[in-house]
């Protein structure tokens, strides 16, 4: 009951469709077809008809073709759905309900007939429908003007005049009715704006607390453990337990640069694609030693931003890699190739080196076996490919990429 004729291309899919899927449902078909029966007996109440001023064979007829238009705009969308014929359906199911209601009115003789109640609360519930439009409303625009056509060709001015002004009447209040509607759904829509934002801030503001925390208070722990391992480990130069110092040295130095990575990804909430490149460039060369490592980047869109939890996820999972063909494949050279597209970011890390030994994917309790879970715990997909002549191991993960608004800066 309700016109969604669009302007242009009509829509196949969206909010607009699919609250004509729930308005189009059998239930809600059924529902509407009982009203239109029950207005349509009305004039079998005793005492009824004579107050309407109406037959039986009046609102039958305004009913009956009303629910035919309507069932057929239903059978088109259960069948096709929304299709241009729907939307063309849908005007003509609109229009037909207006002049349905006011063919009553008519039918009455009286220009003041309850049947405007009908009328007027179809109105209203277009006006305020939150996928309305304007032509929406044209046919209760058009309707009034037409009964009082007719009361004027039948030679009564009178009746003509009343009809036009409740009609005037009614598209007013639909008018005002639909300013108020669209006023509090944008209160709405910015109060909700401006409540993300907040959270937002205070999200950003609850990670720069953590990352400040880590950077001051356990990165210089860290720092301070560092020297004091490396000043011991130069002490007991030529010392049995000099090498297991040098390990714990080893394992402060890794320790230290992934707090470094965890207070970079914190610092703010989004990480711009040539920053997080930048990163792992400068990662991946230290990892590699003295091993030629390279790194070749791109982007769908060079604009594109990552969330911050996802470029950490990146720059670990990249880095496992590399680590482990240093430290494992003993390569000369390690190839790095990052593409962030619009579905998420694939990577791939190839190397020259002697290539995993039979089962050791399988019996992997630390480098891959890490990477895998990272990735596949993100939603991504990993592929480990190992040969004599090197390992390359590619992956996909998903990732909320985005284009910054440039108007809101």
């Amino acid at each position: 009951m309700k016109l969604s004729l669009l302007v242009g291309s009509p829509p196949s899919s969206g909010p607009l469709v699919e609250a004509h899927r729930k308005m189009r449902a059998p239930r809600a078909v059924a529902m509407l077809m009982a009203g239109a029966l029950a207005v349509a007996l009305v004039p079998l109440i005793p005492g009824v008809s004579t107050r309407l001023e109406v037959s039986l064979h009046d609102t039958a007829r305004a009913m009956g073709l009303f629910a035919i238009v309507s069932f057929s705009a239903a059978g088109v969308f259960w069948r096709r759905g929304a299709t241009p014929t729907y939307w063309w359906l849908c005007a003509l199911e609109t229009l037909t309900t207006a002049l349905s209601l006011l063919s009553l009115v008519w039918a009455s003789g009286n220009p003041l007939s309850p049947f405007w109640l009908l009328f007027v609360c179809l109105c209203l519930i277009v006006a305020v429908d939150a996928n309305g439009r304007i032509i929406e409303g044209l046919a209760f625009v058009v309707a009034p003007q037409v009964l009082a056509l007719l009361f004027l060709l039948e030679g009564e001015p009178a009746k003509a005049g009343i009809s036009a002004v409740i009609g005037g009447v009614v598209v007013v209040l639909g008018t005002v009715l639909r300013g108020l509607f669209v006023g509090l759904t944008e209160a709405r829509n910015e109060r909700d704006r401006l409540r993300a934002e907040l959270a937002e801030l205070r999200l950003r503001e609850e990670r720069h607390r953590i990352s400040r925390d880590l950077h001051d208070g356990l990165g210089t722990e860290l720092a301070s453990l560092t020297w004091t391992a490396r000043t011991l480990h130069q002490r007991l130069e030529g010392s049995p337990v000099q090498g297991e110092v040098g390990h714990l040295l080893e394992r402060l130095r890794s320790g230290m640069d992934e707090l470094r990575t965890v207070v970079w990804a914190l610092r703010v909430p989004a990480r711009p694609w040539e920053d997080v490149v930048v990163r792992l460039s400068q990662r991946c060369r230290e990892l590699g030693g003295d091993r030629d490592v390279v790194v070749d980047a791109s982007a769908a869109d060079p604009r594109a931003e990552l969330d911050g939890q996802v470029s950490l996820d990146l720059v670990r999972a990249v880095q496992e890699l590399v680590h482990n063909a240093a430290r494992h494949a003993r390569p000369r050279c390690i190839r790095v190739t990052l593409r962030c597209e619009p579905d998420g970011i694939r990577f791939r890390v190839e190397d020259d080196g002697r290539g995993l030994a039979d089962g050791a994917l399988e019996r992997s309790e630390g480098g891959l076996k890490n990477f895998r879970a990272r990735v596949e715990g993100a939603g991504g997909t990993t592929q480990v490919e190992s040969s004599p002549r090197g390992t390359r191991v590619s992956a996909w993960l998903p990732t909320p990429t985005f284009r910054p608004d440039i108007s809101m800066q």
